[in-house]
């Protein structure tokens, strides 16, 4: 399993955001499942890794196999420039320098979010048992707003699909909780990233029409995928 990195990794997180976004807080909202780690199974050191511009954190979700809570895996990772070959190159970095075939076997969903000041060229969303996303720094606040729906999204599903006993219902109730913490957070970094409407000038340049365009494509396939997960089933 995983084993904990030097806690001075921390200081090495990058830290040129603009925005009220870092790695580190999104580790420490994860971190509300460090002390509940035994009750899974696991170490609080089992559940995270910390690399650099990057981090691996799980969660456990109730699905049981062989005695053991399945995972859910979180990858973040906060880069200045994005280009769809980059993106491949990072993803098959990120699983060498985690070893996460080592613990595929544990995980039932993997999230990769990456988080990148400059993105060019047209990068879709990956949806499914392993999902991944690029989102632009300024609507940062999407990585903690699409987790929210994630979870909330496979809870319900659970709830209706399956039947479980006390202690898995237990972590749904947690779960839910997370995920409303989850929610906040996105509405917190929303709120404290809107422009000012002083900053929209009404002749606005083709360039800056552009722009909006991709971002209102951006949001759609995004919302789309949230629909997808309210229609989300789980297989008994």
């Amino acid at each position: 399993m995983l084993n904990n990195s030097d806690s001075n990794k921390h200081s090495d997180f990058y830290k040129a955001s603009k925005i009220s976004f870092s790695l580190e807080k999104l580790l420490d909202d994860f971190s509300l499942w460090f002390p509940k780690a035994r009750n899974y199974g696991y170490t609080a050191d089992e559940l995270y890794r910390v690399e650099d511009n990057a981090i691996v954190t799980f969660i456990p979700i109730p699905i049981v196999e062989d005695g053991n809570y399945k995972l859910w895996l979180f990858c973040f990772v906060r880069v200045e420039r994005m280009t769809p070959r980059i993106k491949n190159l990072l993803l098959s970095e990120l699983s060498e320098i985690f070893d996460l075939s080592k613990i595929a076997n544990l995980t039932h969903f993997e999230h990769y979010f990456i988080v990148a000041d400059v993105v060019r060229g047209r990068i879709t969303p990956k949806f499914g048992k392993k999902s991944v996303y690029v989102i632009k720094a300024d609507y940062a606040y999407k990585v903690y707003e699409i987790t929210a729906k994630a979870i909330l999204g496979f809870i319900k599903s659970f709830r209706k699909n399956v039947k479980y006993g006390d202690d898995l219902l237990a972590l749904c109730d947690e779960l839910e909780k997370f995920a409303e913490r989850m929610r906040k957070r996105a509405d917190e970094l929303k709120s404290s990233t809107q422009p000012s409407p002083t900053h929209h000038p009404s002749n606005s340049n083709p360039v800056e029409t552009r722009k909006k365009a991709k971002t209102a494509e951006s949001r759609e396939e995004a919302e789309e995928y949230l629909a997808l997960l309210e229609k989300s089933r789980v297989i008994k």
